[in-house]
């Protein structure tokens, strides 16, 4: 919004400098400044669509840094301190061709007796001098008498004292390149005083080399700040993990390491028949198992949690096709029962396996060989509990590793061929009841 505003009021601000509004209000056309303690007219060299400048009622001294406001009209400044010898610099107005109005009533130039002839003649596009009309025959006028006027001035200055060269000096944001951003190399300004210290004069070239020393020193200080933050300290414990949106990709030449990001208890078992592997995490009864995502592969299992991961070597290959898993109903707690490839042959990795009493051969007990058939492989993403009272099923990806979005209930499409695609078949409630026993604890699993 800044940007595009036209006209601006910062009348009676006490402001002392003009800052800034070139660089954040570029297309101002309006810009009412009176009232205020400025010293000097500067940064407004960014204004070219700027009609109408109002600096009544400050501390303005010169006419100057206003050339390259091109669509400057009307000029205010009234009550300033331009004196007899800021009559000089009214040379630098004549690059505002546009330039109609100017009030200069109020300072001390005007009670020279040749001003108003002195500025007709100086600045021949100027319509209206202090709210009063030039004619023609006044500029004719003032054109012939303008060479005695300036020799009069001249020799009126010098004989009170003044430099009548640094008089007429004015800035014309000579700093500045063309496009307004300042210039590349920078005159030192300063000097060293009796002490050694650097002394430097308040002026346009000053405050370039001040912001720049100051940019270079924030640079410095953001630098080793940054450095500071990346540098693990003694007292800060391992980075956080970085939550997921979705399972890592895993490319061929990729080592699998075990993974538990969010720190999940958890244990991996072969079942009592040695027909499966028996996966159990405790991830909370009050969990929405929408947080939960599946993919298993024969040689390993993923779970994101929360965006946390878990993922675990599996000791032998498994048939992810034909894989289950459900939520307890009572505790939350998932379990995913996934059949060996080759029941016959036994674990030999047991380094991989994690009993749930630790010390023990890692078997899990009480858990029967899940079914192999396709009528009964659930796939598909973890679902609530359903109005018939079955333990919910969780999303397995097989095969390929393709997780199933959705809701779907029903017969699986090309269970046991490996193509990973399924979806959810609904556990019976004969079955929960077969478990449970009748009781209202229903510690164990549902039927797998």
């Amino acid at each position: 919004m800044i940007s595009t505003l036209e006209e601006v009021a910062l009348h009676q601000q006490n402001i002392e400098k003009i800052e800034l509004l070139g660089q954040l209000c570029p297309k101002l056309r309006i810009l009412y400044l009176q009232n205020n303690l400025i010293g000097k007219i500067q940064n407004l060299h960014k204004l070219k669509e700027l009609e109408y400048l109002n600096m009544a009622v400050n501390n303005v001294s010169k006419l100057q840094n206003l050339q390259r406001c091109e669509s400057l009209k009307k000029l205010d400044l009234t009550i300033n301190f331009i004196s007899k010898s800021g009559l000089l610099t009214l040379e630098s107005l004549r690059a505002n061709i546009h330039l109609e109005e100017l009030y200069l009533l109020g300072n001390p130039c005007t009670d020279w007796h040749g001003y108003r002839q002195y500025v007709v003649a100086k600045l021949p596009q100027l319509k209206k001098l202090d709210g009063q009309a030039i004619k023609p025959s006044e500029r004719i006028a003032a054109q012939q008498v303008l060479p005695e006027l300036e020799a009069a001035l001249l020799a009126e200055l010098r004989a009170e004292g003044v430099d009548v060269e640094a008089a007429g000096e004015v800035e014309d944001d000579s700093l500045y390149d063309e496009t307004g951003a300042a210039v590349a190399e920078v005159p030192e300004t300063g000097y060293l005083d009796e002490k050694g210290e650097l002394v430097r004069p308040w002026c346009a070239a000053t405050r370039i080399l001040e912001h720049r020393e100051q940019e270079a020193a924030n640079l410095e200080a953001e630098e080793k700040k940054r450095a500071g933050a990346a540098k693990p300290s003694l007292d800060s414990g391992p980075p956080r993990p970085q939550r997921h949106e979705a399972f890592p990709e895993i490319a061929d030449t990729d080592r699998l390491y075990q993974k538990n990001e969010g720190k999940w208890e958890f244990s991996l078992e072969e079942a009592p028949d040695g027909g499966s592997l028996i996966l159990e995490v405790a991830v909370g009864r009050f969990l929405d198992t929408s947080l939960i995502q599946t993919d298993l592969q024969p040689t390993f299992v993923r779970l994101l949690i929360k965006g946390k991961l878990l993922q675990l070597l599996l000791p032998c290959e498994v048939r992810p096709d034909a894989a289950k898993a459900q939520r307890n109903m009572t505790t939350g707690q998932l379990v995913i029962a996934m059949p060996k490839e080759d029941p016959s042959k036994p674990v030999t990795d047991v380094a991989k396996l994690r009993p749930k009493v630790p010390g023990t051969s890692g078997t899990a007990s009480g858990y029967p060989a899940p079914s192999t058939s396709a009528s009964s492989t659930l796939a598909g993403c973890v679902s609530r509990y359903g109005e018939s009272g079955a333990a919910p099923a969780v999303a397995i990806g097989g095969g390929r590793g393709v997780r199933v979005p959705g809701m779907a209930v029903g017969t699986t499409n090309g269970a046991g061929n490996g193509s990973g695609d399924f979806t959810i078949k609904e556990v019976r409630r004969a079955a929960v009841k077969a478990v449970t026993g009748g009781e209202e604890d229903g510690d164990d699993p549902p039927d797998l």
